[in-house]
């Protein structure tokens, strides 16, 4: 199996590819969407996703749902580990379907190529988490074969200064 994945449709077929460098700019729209969409205001700018796109995993793996010639979803994918473990893990960490081309399997079919892309790269786990409310969501995960988790302890993050940043 290729990790290119085809759904045929009677009109269209849609096709979900690793992000090339020309999509950039319609990436950037839906990722401030979806931020909009979580009542966020999206602080990534065009040289941000540049800087991302550029990475080397684990940073960022971005997967593309294209139909008749323009994008219409995403799928961002980050590199972690359990480390404790000596696993390799995969988080969807972004899933976005543009407005009108939602309720025609193409989240599905982005976290299927999601979870052909983690079991490629040898990851042990593929995670994904949503908000509390967001029951379409998670409806769709568990259907996908997600199955929740509870989490214990506390996160935190600590905010750095652009001084403190290595260039």
């Amino acid at each position: 199996m290729t990790l290119l994945t085809k759904i045929s449709a009677p009109k269209d077929s849609l096709t979900i590819r690793r992000a090339r460098w020309g999509d950039k700019d319609a990436l950037l729209q839906m990722i401030h969407a979806l931020a909009h969409h979580h009542g966020d205001e999206p602080e990534l700018d065009l040289s941000g996703l540049i800087d991302l796109m550029r990475a080397d995993l684990p940073w960022l793996r971005l997967l593309v749902a294209e139909r008749g010639g323009a994008l219409v979803g995403y799928a961002g994918l980050v590199g972690g580990v359990r480390l404790h473990h000596g696993q390799k893990t995969l988080d969807l960490h972004h899933l976005y379907i543009a407005k009108e081309a939602r309720g025609q399997g193409i989240g599905r079919a982005l976290i299927a190529e999601a979870k052909a892309t983690a079991i490629a790269m040898g990851c042990h786990i593929l995670t994904v988490g949503t908000q509390d409310h967001n029951l379409v969501a998670q409806a769709t995960y568990r259907a996908c074969g997600f199955e929740p988790q509870t989490l214990s302890g506390k996160r935190f993050q600590m905010i750095l200064k652009a001084d403190e940043v290595a260039p």
